[in-house]
């Protein structure tokens, strides 16, 4: 598995590779010109010739590589492309829900949220994969705003559908009336998923029968994690987030103006903490710098970078403008990790994926 000095190196500039959380190599994917996170014990990896399977954490190719596309794997199922479609996959490699969709996101409590189509005539710029801000790199550190609100003619008579694990549909969403945010990851989260409501152009979040139980009244929103939900309400034209509780109810006031970009400038909390910038107008946190929250709101944690991602497994992600580099703090903010790479993701299952640029 491991790539000798005499072997060939790779024809793509990447050099992939699986560090442990002391920042040790356990498995050489520079043959491979993409590899996403694991989960359930594997990760979707692409071959040099764009087609995706998966491996193990010894590094051992299980499924090989021949779909499209592949999310990882939740809850026991992935989702692939073929021929075009979006279909799920179990561990075997075998096929247990057929492609038939146009888009797919990842299982999560038992359910997937997917859109099926007469016939796709446009879709975003991108792939439909699971990118964190950490992994999508420098270069893409730059706005991710929603896209929901805007649809496309043939997305107009598109349904968004809630599948099971045998593929059968739980319920069936209009994009004319609801929508999802069904190209970064819609998941189900703590029994609820935040949702768009073209009446009021507002986000609020729905249960599996579609009904909003928490009213739509946000301009953003992100799924519930730890028991608060990261949103965002607009206050004389600045966006501001704060963290509310399952019924709907502030626990940290919105006072942290993110500058309009709720996806870039803020997380979700993630072993007890949550990170945030303010860069329009600081009147808490310093500029461009990141910092730190926990549960009662209090500033506990201040970083010198231009980003930091959420808490995994001890570990988060920073990125030095200075030097346009990642590495890994722990929670006490100490870097353990050094600012080496071009690109991360965040640890899972003990192991985060970096990659070195080779030109």
């Amino acid at each position: 598995m491991f790539v000798s000095i005499s072997e060939p190196m790779p024809s793509h500039p990447y050099m992939y590779s699986y560090i442990d959380k002391s920042g040790e190599v356990i498995i050489d994917a520079s043959k491979y010109q993409a590899a996403g996170d694991f989960s359930d014990g594997l990760a979707a990896v692409a071959s040099v010739d764009g087609r995706w399977g998966f491996i193990d954490k010894s590094g051992k190719e299980v499924i090989r590589p021949q779909f499209e596309q592949a999310l990882g794997f939740s809850e026991g199922l992935a989702g692939v492309s073929i021929g075009g479609l979006w279909g799920f996959i179990d561990k075997t490699g075998r096929v247990v829900i057929e492609p038939q969709f146009g888009v797919v996101n990842a299982f999560s409590e038992g359910i997937a949220v997917v859109m099926k189509v007469a016939q796709l005539k446009s879709r975003p710029t991108g792939t439909n994969q699971h990118v964190t801000e950490a992994e999508l790199g420098a270069d893409a550190l730059v706005s991710l705003r929603r896209r929901r609100g805007r649809t496309s003619e043939a997305q107009q008579s598109a349904e968004v559908l809630l599948i099971d694990r045998t593929g059968q549909a739980v319920l069936a969403l209009r994009l004319d009336e609801v929508q999802l945010n069904i190209y970064e990851g819609a998941r189900f989260s703590e029994g609820l998923i935040d949702a768009y409501d073209c009446a009021t152009g507002k986000i609020g979040f729905i249960d599996r029968r579609g009904e909003f139980v928490i009213k739509p009244r946000y301009s953003q929103a992100a799924p519930f994690s730890e028991g608060l939900a990261r949103v965002a309400v607009e206050e004389h034209s600045e966006e501001k987030i704060g963290f509310i509780d399952r019924e709907g109810n502030f626990k940290i006031a919105p006072k942290f103006n993110t500058d309009g970009d709720f996806r870039r400038n803020s997380t979700n909390f993630s072993d007890g903490l949550a990170s945030l910038t303010e860069n329009l107008r600081p009147t808490v946190t310093e500029e461009s710098r990141f910092v730190y929250l926990n549960k009662k709101g209090e500033i506990v944690l201040h970083t010198s970078f231009f980003y930091a991602g959420r808490f995994s497994e001890g570990r988060a992600s920073v990125f030095d403008e200075s030097r346009s580099k990642w590495g890994f703090i722990d929670r006490a903010g100490m870097v353990v990790i050094p600012l080496r790479y071009d690109s991360v993701s965040d640890f899972s299952e003990g192991l985060a994926s970096v990659v070195i640029l080779t030109n």
